[in-house]
């Protein structure tokens, strides 16, 4: 079966003049882009890289130079398919005198949720995030932790098709980052579309399927986060054995640099012959091998190696 694009932006750019040089811009280079329904996507980026902007010009905040966006087959200036998106911003801001159920009413009404089921759809969220305990606390009192659980349950009230997120976990402990995946797991598996900007890669690792990378502006990469392994530029491989005195003495008369992780010592090889023939060794020398396995590149470092990348290109 073929998949759905939710969201599709085609060759869309953003170019924009210095407010005191008046000298053009180019913020956005052409980015022609798929997003499917039903799937988690990370779009990820340096500082400056062009997430927001990119953001931006979906919802209809900026307007793109180049390109068109479709959201659910609909332009994405059509008011229909804006009820459909739902938006958590990198920095929310809310009116602080204002209760947290004052402020769901606000953005329930604004998102066209209806006076009858209005009051379910908030309890509802609220719960969801794990804030409806505070439904009568106001706003200024809250946490900023709180706060972006205010934001995640805004932008979900009206059950949306589509919710973008723009650096989802800023401000949140480990444990309410925890909570906060949970969340999205939950929102994924009923059919919820998510693009998700993140500086937190793990994160993103953990919640999507697919992550594209944006550096300076340019798309350097899509890729589909379960074949990371595949994707391996050296085709490094990886030996461990137990971390005992033993063990670290032999490393040492092979003269291999290895890493503690607790109980295992860790030696990287670039290829599969260095590190078979290491690995033989250590079988021959009756060496406690835990694995021998390819290293899998993580989206960090797939991250990193490009920017790095660009970083010399420009020099």
């Amino acid at each position: 079966m073929t998949p759905i694009p939710i969201l599709t932006l085609d060759s869309v750019s953003y170019r924009y003049r210095s407010q005191w040089l008046y000298r053009p811009t180019t913020a956005l280079h052409p980015l022609t882009l798929d997003i499917y329904e039903g799937e988690s996507f990370g779009f990820l980026g340096h500082n400056g890289a062009g997430k927001t902007t990119t953001i931006k010009a979906i919802l209809g905040l900026i307007g793109a130079t180049t390109g068109s966006i479709t959201i659910a087959g609909m332009a994405h200036t059509n008011p229909r398919c804006r009820e459909r998106v739902g938006y958590l911003p990198e920095q929310p801001y809310f009116y602080d005198y204002l209760t947290v159920t004052e402020v769901m009413e606000l953005y329930a009404t604004l998102a066209g949720v209806s006076r009858l089921e209005r009051k379910a759809a908030i309890n509802e969220a609220l719960e969801k995030v794990g804030i409806d305990h505070k439904a009568k606390a106001k706003m200024r009192s809250l946490s900023k932790g709180l706060t972006q659980r205010v934001a995640l349950a805004q932008a979900i009230v009206h059950k949306p098709t589509l919710l973008i997120l723009d650096e989802p976990f800023s401000g949140l402990d480990p444990i309410g980052r925890k909570e906060f995946r949970n969340i999205l797991l939950e929102l994924r598996q009923t059919g919820t579309t998510i693009f998700m900007s993140s500086h937190i890669l793990q994160d993103v690792e953990f919640l999507c399927d697919r992550a594209s990378i944006l550096v300076k502006g340019r798309l350097k990469g899509v890729y589909e986060l379960k074949e990371l392994e595949e994707m391996s530029h050296d085709g490094a491989y990886e030996l461990a054995i137990l971390n005992n005195d033993e063990n670290r003495r032999w490393a040492e008369g092979q003269k291999l640099a290895f890493q503690h992780e607790t109980r295992l010592l860790l030696f990287r090889f670039p290829d599969w012959s260095s590190g078979s023939r290491t690995l033989h060794q250590a079988i021959t020398d009756h060496v406690q091998v835990e694995s021998f396995t390819r290293v899998r590149p993580s989206l960090e470092e797939i991250f990193v190696s490009l920017v790095k990348e660009e970083n010399v290109h420009e020099r």
